[in-house]
């Protein structure tokens, strides 16, 4: 399964590469991008992961346009913004699931797993 964290500290990148290391993905990493119509990795992910950062509203512009794809991916959103408000934006913008850093390993897993159930052709 082909899966692009899009994160900005390597560190983090790193372990969540390191959270799926029983799994079958093959990773790609990207930084946000300054528009979201700048996605980069590849073109066809499966499950992106995304760090929601300022500006947020990039996250969200990203987040949408991953879904207009024929295809959409599961999108699992990582965030610290733990506001009512913020999670539901994240959501309504089209994410599968939020995940409120900082994470334990199997709260990610089990988010990018019932995501993956609930995408039709994933």
């Amino acid at each position: 399964m082909r899966v692009l964290i899009i994160e900005d500290s390597q560190v983090l990148r790193r372990l969540i590469e390191t959270c799926f290391r029983d799994f079958d993905f093959d990773f790609d990493a990207e930084r946000l991008p300054h528009s979201p119509q700048r996605i980069g990795g590849f073109e066809q992910a499966e499950v992106v992961i995304i760090g929601m950062y300022q500006p947020f509203t990039i996250g969200l512009g990203l987040i949408r346009r991953l879904q207009l794809r024929t295809d959409p991916p599961a999108v699992i959103a990582l965030t610290t913004d733990t506001r009512e408000k913020s999670i539901s934006l994240i959501l309504e913008a089209g994410a599968d699931a939020v995940v409120k850093m900082p994470f334990r390993p199997d709260e990610l897993r089990a988010a990018v797993t019932e995501a993956i159930a609930n995408r039709p052709g994933i």
